[in-house]
């Protein structure tokens, strides 16, 4: 997740704000800046992938790309008699090397902390248990509420065991009913 604000940095440069007073503002480096910076203005070098599919194949990338199954997706954007077409033909479009190209534009553009949020309450309203909690949990990551994790390295040094020569011992008796015979 970054911390780099991209309205207030835009905003900045509005204001002909220095690189390093960014810097400062959003605690990183001035080089961190002008990559964000870089990224943000940029004008995209050939028109989006999305203006090469029809209608439906447009829905179908929307839904894929915002976290539907290729077969939900399909149902979605298609008029699909089965689930079975449904994802017969969603395997068949992943296939599409247009499509492939659209998705991944789609998967390079920042998303919005919004449309994070929103996603994620969805998901932690869920009423599958195990969606739910992998949710809660992705949230309380987000919010830092896990502690960091600790490691602890022992670096002993071990001295190998003196051997005690036990031969001097011999001729005592083995048992007190044995008399050294």
């Amino acid at each position: 997740m970054s911390k780099i604000n991209p309205e207030l940095l835009l905003k900045m440069v509005e204001e002909n704000a220095s690189r390093r007073d960014m810097a400062e503002r959003f605690c990183c480096s001035e080089a961190a800046i002008s990559k964000r910076l870089k990224r943000l203005t940029a004008a995209p070098a050939e028109p989006l992938k999305l203006d090469n599919l029809t209608p439906k194949e447009k829905t179908f990338v929307v839904a894929v790309a915002s976290g539907e199954s290729q077969t939900n997706a399909a149902l979605k954007a298609y008029d699909v008699s089965s689930r079975q077409s449904a994802k017969a033909l969603g395997h068949t479009l992943m296939g599409n090397q247009e499509i492939k190209e659209a998705l991944e534009e789609i998967r390079n553009r920042e998303i919005p902390i919004d449309h994070l949020v929103k996603r994620l309450r969805q998901h932690v309203d869920s009423k599958d248990p195990a969606t739910s909690l992998r949710a809660v949990d992705m949230g309380l990551k987000l919010h830092n509420a896990y502690p960091a994790a600790k490691n602890l390295n022992i670096n002993a040094e071990v001295e190998t065991p003196r051997f005690i020569d036990l031969s001097m011992y011999s001729n005592f008796p083995k048992s007190p009913t044995d008399k050294g015979v």
